[in-house]
C-alpha cells in the first residue's frame, strides 16, 4: 500500500461499527491512515498490502504480515475487509489463501500465526477452512470500548 491508499472511503471502514467490531482501531482519520501506512511500510519485517478488486482495481481492504522473523521462520498475518458489500464472497479467504501460498513459497518461511477474537465466527470458520488450527484461547483478554472478548490464537505450518 501506499499513502495514496488512505482515502476516506478506506478511514470510512475504520468508523464503521459493525467493520471494527472486533479490531483493535475503533476510528481512523486519513491523515491517521497515512501515517499508519507510512509506519508499517518503514518498518524491517512488516509487509502491508491492500485487498483489491481485480476487475475495477478497488480497494476493499488491507492484510499484512507483522513480525516477520527470518531466523525462526515465522510471521503473524492480520486481514481487514473492509468494504461490507464484498463480505461473505470468498475474498478474504482468497487474499489470505495468496498470502499464505506467498510466505511459503517465496519467503521460506515454516509458520504464520494470526490472533483473532473468539466470537468472530465467521472469520475462524475461514481460517480453519485455510487449514490453520487453534493454539491458545485467553479468556476475556481482549478489552474493547464495545466489550470483553475471548482472544484465540491460530497457527498454520509449511508442511512441504
Amino acid at each position: 500500500m501506499t499513502e495514496a491508499d488512505a482515502t476516506e472511503r478506506y478511514a470510512s471502514w475504520l468508523n464503521d461499527s459493525e467493520v471494527n467490531r472486533y479490531l483493535a482501531t475503533k476510528s481512523a482519520t486519513v491523515p491517521e491512515l497515512r501515517a499508519y501506512i507510512a509506519s508499517k511500510n518503514s518498518q524491517p519485517g512488516t509487509l502491508l498490502f491492500g485487498i483489491f478488486l481485480k476487475e475495477k482495481d478497488t480497494h476493499i481492504g488491507t492484510i499484512k504480515l507483522d513480525s516477520i522473523d527470518t531466523v525462526n521462520k515465522k510471521a503473524t498475518i492480520a486481514i481487514m475487509l473492509g468494504d461490507k458489500q464484498q463480505w461473505g464472497k470468498g475474498l478474504a479467504q482468497e487474499a489470505m489463501s495468496l498470502l499464505i501460498g506467498y510466505c511459503f513459497k517465496d519467503l521460506q518461511l515454516v509458520e504464520i500465526n494470526l490472533g483473532v477474537v473468539a466470537q468472530n465466527e465467521a472469520a475462524i470458520q475461514t481460517y480453519v477452512t485455510l487449514g490453520f488450527k487453534e493454539v491458545q484461547r485467553e479468556m476475556r483478554a481482549v478489552h474493547y470500548p464495545n466489550g470483553v472478548f475471548d482472544q484465540v490464537t491460530m497457527t498454520i505450518h509449511n508442511h512441504a
